[in-house]
């Protein structure tokens, strides 16, 4: 901001360049103050900080009346002293300036007013004081030899000391007020100084401390904003963070809910069925009691949140109690039992066919629905056909992810994504096969029991014990 002076006093050093040089300057310094308003204001935006939006109406009032009186000093040397000593226009611009500055540090409201339009309209309101000050006085200028003069001054002095007082006591940050209250002190000083000298040029020492404090609010209030974009990033990331965790939360509740429901209505059935006599004592009675009594543990281990090693499992096992509980609320299952063993978790397991049969009961139609199993290599391959429509192409892509389903289907897109991701915990796969002309299939793959199932089994629950 002295750079004027610098040119100019290499190319010229009589009075009429270092003259202008200094009124350069001031411009210069008024332009530093309005882009520190503008950088508050949006501080202010930021934080909701009543302190901060006055301060910037303060700065913007102070670069807005002393800017035009710059440029009549300028073009009226007459008019020179306006821009660096003391008037009694002073007492308006100091009073304007404590009353923002103590509505800012006391003021509880929330910012309504944009600051730099409040401190635009408050600076024009002043300018236009001290311009009809101007016009009554061709001498507005203060002194120290005139008893009435060196009253205003004490006032003057007064009003600064308890703008520097409030500026303190404000909630910024304390390195940055006691910055800021520097430069305001310095201003202070530096207008006092062309005053007690009388200068009718702008001294070198008073450019230097009108510089000096719009540097001091410039270096203050940039790292101000930095620390608010900085604080409002991580305060912003702790929200994706706590929103994340809450989809989640809310995902799996609703997959418990889903998976509840879907096996709620066949423990109801199979209930039903058995008190009210309508199968007699036998083997159905038996396998049905059986269905009731697994999948009715199993619920309850799931709402417990109980976890499962892996094991090996008879397959039939798992997929017994599952056909019996969707034959008893009227969805035929064909399965032929295979005597298959393979590694993984029942509840888990239980859970993805649970899943699949209910799909394909829901848009089969009445179709009965085939469940058929094979060895392939080192893994066991398990498919749920149905008769039905098939798959919406436009899901195609996206069938395992959350909340997909079809248009005309009637669920939530839930099951299928949760028994995908079931399916990759278990080191097993869900994948569907989309080479059939008509209704579903889905390939359920697990590992087979009797290819390295010991160091499988065992690598995977010393990792599981590791991470509890």
């Amino acid at each position: 901001m002295l750079f004027p002076y610098g040119v100019l006093f290499l190319e010229d050093r009589t009075a009429r360049p270092l003259y202008s040089a200094g009124h350069l300057c001031a411009v210069l310094a008024d332009l530093v103050l309005l882009a520190s308003a503008l950088v508050l204001s949006f501080d202010a935006r930021l934080t909701g900080c009543l302190a901060r939006a006055r301060l910037s109406s303060v700065a913007a009032l102070i670069a807005v009346q002393d800017l035009p009186l710059v440029v009549i000093a300028i073009a009226d040397p007459a008019h020179s002293a306006q821009s660096y000593r003391l008037t009694a226009g002073h007492l308006v611009s100091l009073s304007m300036i404590l009353l923002l500055l103590n509505h800012g540090v006391r003021g509880r409201r929330p910012i309504r007013l944009q600051p730099m339009l409040l401190g635009f309209l408050l600076g024009l309101a002043v300018l236009a004081v001290r311009l009809v000050l101007m016009t009554l006085d061709h001498s507005p200028y203060l002194t120290l030899r005139h008893p009435g003069d060196l009253l205003v001054i004490l006032a003057i002095v007064g009003l600064v000391a308890i703008s520097c007082d409030l500026l303190l006591r404000s909630p910024l940050p304390r390195w940055a007020t006691v910055r800021m209250t520097a430069g305001i002190a310095i201003l202070f000083v530096a207008r006092l100084y062309a005053t007690a000298r009388g200068a009718t040029s702008p001294p070198v020492e008073s450019i230097v401390g009108v510089v000096l404090c719009s540097a001091l609010l410039a270096t203050s209030v940039i790292p101000m904003l930095l620390e608010t974009l900085s604080a409002t990033t991580e305060r912003e990331t702790t929200l994706r963070q706590r929103a994340a965790e809450a989809e989640a939360t809310v995902q799996h509740d609703r997959e418990v809910v889903h998976e509840v429901r879907a096996a709620t209505a066949g423990i109801v059935a199979g209930v039903h069925l058995l008190t009210s006599g309508q199968v007699p004592p036998g083997p159905r009675r038996t396998a049905l009691q059986h269905m009731v009594d697994a999948e009715a543990a199993r619920l309850g281990r799931s709402l417990a949140e109980q976890g499962q090693e892996l094991s090996v499992l008879d397959l039939d096992e798992i997929v017994e109690p599952l056909v019996m509980s969707q034959d008893v609320i009227g969805h035929r299952v064909t399965w032929q039992p295979a005597h298959h063993h393979v590694v993984g978790r029942a509840d888990p397991l239980a859970e993805v066919f649970n899943v699949l049969l209910n799909n394909a009961r829901r848009h089969a139609h009445g179709h009965a629905t085939a469940v058929t199993s094979r060895a392939v290599d080192d893994v066991v391959e398990v498919r749920v056909t149905d008769c039905g429509p098939g798959i919406d192409p436009e899901i195609q892509d996206r069938l395992f992810q959350w909340g997909a389903r079809g248009a005309f289907s009637t669920g939530q897109g839930i099951g299928l994504q949760r028994a995908h991701r079931l399916m990759l915990e278990l080191g097993g796969s869900l994948d569907v096969d989309t080479s059939r002309p008509a209704g579903a299939c889905f390939i359920v793959t697990l590992p087979r029991a009797d290819v390295p199932t010991a160091r499988l089994v065992a690598a995977s629950n010393e990792t599981s014990g590791l991470a509890g």
